[in-house]
């Protein structure tokens, strides 16, 4: 029996090494009951499996030919009533020659020990993203983020807070600046605050962005 996973599974694979500087030990997908997941020395993430669906006990590893072969599946647009397809059987998850597989949750660093947090509007922040990588002429895409404000790691609403996007430049070379407010949630539905949050339906989530306050310039006279 294969895990049964959908698009939303899938989409870790859009982070799947690829290239040819990319490791290709690392160039597969990783199912597990904790979920789907893509890593490289640099990132890792990682997507829960659907509710209501009996899975395999036992992790499996779906090589990119696998996730190509299914690229439609992949990238397709769906909303609440996604429906499940079975990937096959896989191949085991288990460190050889010609896969790396390391031990995925001692590469997920505990809640507890965050430095501080930090919530924002997730799309606004994409769209903040692309738009600097566009202007970056590195090929390293490097951006510094800073953060202002309340940055309380105890606390998991940051609405006071305020992040800064930077953009890698050379002298004489664009550059972007970007400001994002943070977002008050006062819910248990972000995972990871604290161990015995339990999710709970809400007919809305409990959250402000609060504007960002920007003085006004010198006034003219008519």
């Amino acid at each position: 029996m294969g895990y049964k996973l959908n698009s939303k599974n899938l989409a870790v694979a859009r982070l799947m090494p690829r290239g040819p500087k990319a490791d290709k030990r690392l160039k597969y997908m990783h199912a597990s009951p904790k979920g789907t997941t893509c890593l490289t020395p640099a990132y890792i993430v990682r997507v829960s499996l659907p509710v209501g669906e009996i899975q395999p006990r036992f992790p499996v590893i779906y090589t990119q030919g696998n996730i190509d072969s299914l690229h439609g599946r992949c990238f397709e647009q769906g909303g609440e009533g996604l429906g499940t397809f079975d990937m096959g059987e896989g191949s085991p998850a288990c460190a050889r020659p010609d896969y790396l597989i390391p031990k995925i949750d001692d590469s997920i660093p505990d809640p507890e020990d965050q430095s501080g947090t930090f919530t924002c509007n997730g799309e606004t922040l994409l769209k903040m993203l692309k738009v600097a990588t566009e202007v970056c002429k590195d090929g390293e895409k490097p951006v510094r983020l800073r953060f202002y404000g309340k940055i309380d790691p105890n606390e998991p609403s940051s609405g006071s807070a305020v992040m800064r996007i930077d953009t890698y430049r050379q002298p004489g070379d664009q550059e972007f600046v970007g400001v994002l407010k943070g977002m008050e949630y006062y819910g248990a539905n972000i995972p990871g605050d604290r161990p015995m949050d339990a999710p709970v339906k809400e007919t809305k989530p409990i959250q402000i962005t609060e504007p960002l306050r920007v003085s006004t310039g010198r006034r003219f006279r008519s």
